[in-house]
């Protein structure tokens, strides 16, 4: 690796921590930042490539922590009776290692996996290490653990009669050992993250106050994950299954929509992460709202074929559970618990690449600020990856993972979403990306 320091000077830092500051240097040799701080302050030396950034912001590299790796790979829905049975393990690995470099390219520079099938995750992983994909940092995701007769138990509910030998990304086991012997075989497969499926809703449809596992099963599989060093996340849309899963010590809380004072006591106290996940619901009201419902039936739906009126009773509960969350989530964001970023992309209304439109739904919805929302994605997904101490900042020492914009987002997130506006992406101080200079 070369000895060359690179020096960005003339900055907008925006440094993970707090407010921009103008007039900034960042010095990088090799994968790390060696110097941070006014451009006064830091020194030349002979040899430094400088590069002036006249006023362009720097800040650290984003975190998607919900990251469907092989969704969208026809760009119309789901052609199958399973999620993960779209189209062959292949194809759909190569679609994961094009939804990784998007995302990349986006200025995501780490992303942990959310469900998947056929262990296309720790796949599209070990090809990042070895060089063969582009990609960020990456925590893989596991099979999503269903127990029997749940909506998502795809051998036995509306699809029995397909007798499915292969169920795509879902893996059903109940029982404490049952769900101990999943975890366990996900694990061994490399994953470093356990996908459960505690609750039925989100997105789609309304988030009815059930829950699927029992708490012997979810204390069973979080400690199964924690011995062997892994993380379990869980969809978790209703209050009782948000409220046992933070009680289980459930590292990540994926929807949480109808999220309340005491599960919010019960999440600091696990320190769980939530992912709320919330532009997939916008996006399907939208689009849900405005159908002829009388004329055809909704193209996305749930379950067996509805009746106008069961569709838009539906779709009605989806609002209510909206607007509740628009207001809840803001309280627990108040209230400190720690929010990350990342949804289900990967839908015909919500492709890979549309990222940073959730990120304004956060500034627009919830009143979050954008300092804070651009900590969600930086320093928060940094945390939760396990590099609290290594990435999600621009501090001395920190790995550069770094993104450089043509705009201030603390002013207009959104500038964040067009490609043109990101000028240069660093991952570790190797450019995945550099339009500062014609010949580089």
């Amino acid at each position: 690796m070369s000895d060359e320091r690179i020096v960005f000077r003339n900055a907008n830092l925006i440094d993970g921590n707090g407010p921009a500051r103008s007039g900034s240097s960042v010095a990088i040799r090799g994968e790390r930042i060696e110097a941070v701080g006014p451009d006064a302050d830091i020194q030349s030396e002979a040899g430094d490539h400088e590069i002036s950034l006249g006023g362009l912001s720097l800040m650290p590299g984003m975190v998607q922590t919900h990251f469907h790796s092989h969704f969208g790979a026809f760009g119309d829905g789901v052609r199958a009776p399973s999620l993960g049975l779209e189209a062959a393990p292949p194809y759909l690995s190569m679609l994961a290692a094009k939804n990784a470099e998007t995302a990349l390219l986006c200025g995501f520079t780490g992303a942990i996996g959310s469900s998947n099938a056929h262990v296309i995750d720790v796949s599209l992983k070990e090809a990042i290490h070895a060089g063969f994909v582009r990609g960020p940092r990456f925590l893989a995701g596991s099979r999503e653990i269903v127990t029997t007769g749940e909506y998502s138990d795809y051998a036995n509910n509306r699809n029995f009669f397909m007798q499915l030998g292969e169920t795509g990304l879902t893996f059903k086991a109940d029982g404490p050992e049952g769900w101990r012997l999943a975890t366990r075989i996900e694990a061994g497969r490399g994953c470093d993250v356990i996908k459960i499926s505690a609750g039925p809703g989100h997105g789609s449809s309304p988030a009815t106050d059930i829950i699927y596992p029992t708490p012997e099963e979810l204390r069973a599989c979080v400690d199964a994950a924690h011995t062997l060093g892994k993380k379990v996340r869980a969809h978790a849309p209703s209050r009782i299954s948000i409220l046992e899963c933070a009680r289980a010590g459930v590292d990540i809380i994926d929807h949480a929509d109808r999220i309340d004072a005491e599960c919010i006591e019960a999440i600091l106290e696990a320190k769980s992460y939530v992912v709320p996940s919330m532009l997939w619901s916008e996006r399907f009201l939208e689009f849900a709202e405005s159908w002829d419902h009388d004329a055809s039936p909704l193209p996305i739906s749930e379950g067996f074929p509805e009746t106008p009126t069961e569709a838009r009773a539906r779709i009605a509960g989806v609002r209510a559970d909206f607007e509740y969350t628009c207001e809840a989530m803001a309280e627990a964001a108040r209230a400190g618990v720690k929010m990350v970023v990342g949804d289900d992309f990967g839908t015909p209304i919500m492709p890979h690449g549309e990222y940073i439109p959730e990120l304004e739904l956060y500034v627009k919805r919830l009143g979050i600020s954008p300092v804070d929302v651009i900590g969600w994605a930086t320093r928060n997904g940094a945390e939760l990856m396990g590099l609290g101490d290594e990435a999600g900042t621009i501090e001395a020492g920190r790995l550069a993972d770094i993104v450089i914009v043509d705009g201030d987002p603390l002013v207009d997130i959104a500038c964040l979403g067009d490609l043109d506006n990101l000028r240069a992406i660093l991952l570790g101080g190797t450019w995945a990306k550099n339009l500062l200079e014609p010949n580089a």
